[in-house]
């Protein structure tokens, strides 16, 4: 539990950094370097714990860190591919993006590999990579501070939900202090690291493969990535799925969009996630006990038995394995929880549902024990593996990077307690992480890509969950306006993006689409494989 604990505080400290302030961008241009060569080997052995690469290569492909200067220096891109599993009937490479956005392929594809469909993997090598500037194995990448236990001793003195003024103030200002110590740290690195940049390398990568044209599947912020490639290259596209999309104006901004207003919450990540919460409180109560430990048995007796639990906490926080827990903590590990329908090897901090549930009632049930003394839980900062000086794995700041460097949000570090206090009044502290501060954040992409993201191209699959805590349902309608010519594909499912709360039938869809082209029917609606709470 206190792991649990410290990892979803560790998780909010991270995402909580979000945000960016640019105004006019400029038009970006695609490139003109030629292709790295990929020399294919076996996989660098991960550390303890991690998945198997058992049958996966890898390669590493030099690429400009300017794009308009092809001679200039260079990044180290990762890359990894799942061969295809019938060679005689291969089609092509599929590349996969997962999001972040600065997740590492190398380290997310060999425990994702599973939600591919069979087909796609019989007929495609399934093809993903460390972005530029982003760790994993990608050098050289954006890092803050010395060693990852020096910016986790800066960040364990945020608040992991911050609610009094004096919070607030506390966080505006040490925040700003990690903004510009990012910015002074990195030079101009950052100024490269863009996602219209990742496009460019995924166009380079499509030429290091052979490919014509581009199969590319994309989930959370990956399906950014996927829209700004099919714009900036929509004759090198060949299909294209966008899994739990982030719609694309919210991010790069345009004429409707609020700039007064964070990345997240344009995208109504919070909505999202809180009404995933609220999901989860009224799928329990529609069973027992057996199959959900919070149940109350109706929907109804649930409901007043989370509201009762949360006042609890608010009064009087209660003392797990040693932690302690107020309303604040609960809402942000439980919305973090609900990522996965089900668990997935890999992926250990998240339980499932049904785990989220024996979580939240050993929770209730320590809330009316009598009270024994505790350590108040702080927020835990992302650590690292080694935790010592050098390169290391994970870094608030390269989230930054990207986002900082090209979608608008305001910069001002009063706009971050503003932002956070309208996000409470209308998702409560499921708001969190999605709140965004920038403030001291100077440096700027110098190439994005604004738009438009109407360019007439081939087909777009867009998949959604109706509750989807991170990027909501919405969103992903919204993409499908947005884009020239977007198909919707609804999951009628919880969860984080498809790919890891599988649905047969939207995997069919999936396969008929990446295979020969066939887009799914309008309104075409799935259910998802796994119940939220399976039978005992």
């Amino acid at each position: 539990m206190r792991r649990g604990l410290l990892l979803a505080t560790a998780m909010t400290a991270v995402s909580a950094m979000l945000g960016a302030s640019p105004a006019t961008m400029p038009e970006a241009p695609a490139t003109s370097s030629p292709p790295p060569a990929l020399q294919w080997a076996d996989c660098p052995v991960p550390p303890p714990g991690s998945a198997s690469v058992a049958g996966f290569r890898c390669a590493t492909a030099r690429v400009p860190m300017d794009h308009g200067k092809p001679d200039g220096d260079t990044f180290s891109l990762a890359v990894i591919k799942h061969p295809a599993g019938d060679p005689a009937q291969r089609i092509g490479t599929l590349f996969w993006n997962p999001g972040g956005p600065g997740d590492a392929g190398t380290q997310y594809l060999p425990v994702s590999i599973g939600g591919f469909p069979a087909e796609v993997l019989r007929r495609f090598d399934v093809v993903s990579w460390d972005p530029r500037g982003m760790g994993g194995r990608t050098t050289p990448v954006v890092q803050c501070f010395d060693s990852a236990d020096a910016e986790g001793a800066f960040l364990s003195r945020l608040q992991a939900v911050p609610v009094s003024d004096a919070e607030f103030t506390q966080d505006e200002t040490l925040r700003a202090q990690f903004n510009a110590r990012c910015v002074q740290r990195n030079g101009d690195l950052l100024a490269h690291v863009s996602t219209a940049d990742d496009a460019r390398d995924l166009d380079l990568l499509r030429q290091a493969v052979g490919d014509e044209r581009t199969s590319y599947y994309g989930t959370s912020y990956g399906t950014f990535l996927g829209a700004t490639y099919l714009n900036m290259f929509p004759d090198k596209v060949r299909a294209a799925v966008l899994d739990g999309a982030v719609f694309p104006s919210a991010w790069a901004g345009g004429p409707d969009v609020d700039p007064s207003q964070s990345t997240f919450i344009r995208i109504g990540s919070d909505i999202g996630s809180q009404n995933t919460v609220d999901e989860f409180v009224q799928q329990c109560g529609t069973v027992d006990g057996a199959r959900c430990a919070f149940s109350e048995g109706s929907v109804g007796a649930t409901r007043r038995k989370w509201a009762d639990l949360l006042a609890r906490l608010h009064t009087a926080p209660a003392v797990v394995e040693g932690a302690e827990v107020d309303d604040r903590a609960l809402v942000s590990v439980l919305k973090s929880a609900l990522y996965l329908v089900a668990p997935l090897p890999g992926f250990d901090r998240f339980p499932g549902w049904a785990g989220a549930a024996q979580l939240v009632e050993a929770v209730d049930a320590a809330s009316k024990a009598p009270a024994t003394p505790a350590t108040p839980a702080q927020p835990s900062a992302p650590t690292a593996e080694p935790a010592s000086p050098g390169t290391y794995v994970t870094s608030a700041g390269r989230r930054l990077a990207v986002v900082c460097g090209e979608s608008p949000n305001p910069s001002e570090p009063s706009a971050y307690t503003a932002q956070a206090r309208l996000s409470y009044r209308r998702a409560g502290y499921s708001a969190w992480p999605f709140v965004a501060s920038c403030a001291g954040w100077t440096t700027k992409a110098a190439s994005p890509y604004p738009g438009p993201w109407d360019t007439p191209g081939v087909p777009v699959v867009v998949v959604g969950n109706t509750f989807d805590p991170a990027t909501p349902y919405a969103s992903s309608e919204r993409t499908v306006r947005e884009l020239a010519d977007g198909h919707l594909l609804t999951v009628q499912g919880v969860g984080h993006t498809e790919l890891l709360n599988p649905s047969r039938c939207a995997q069919d869809h999936i396969t008929s689409y990446l295979v020969d082209g066939t887009v799914p029917p309008e309104g075409t609606t799935c259910a998802q494989d796994s119940p939220a709470f399976p039978p005992s």
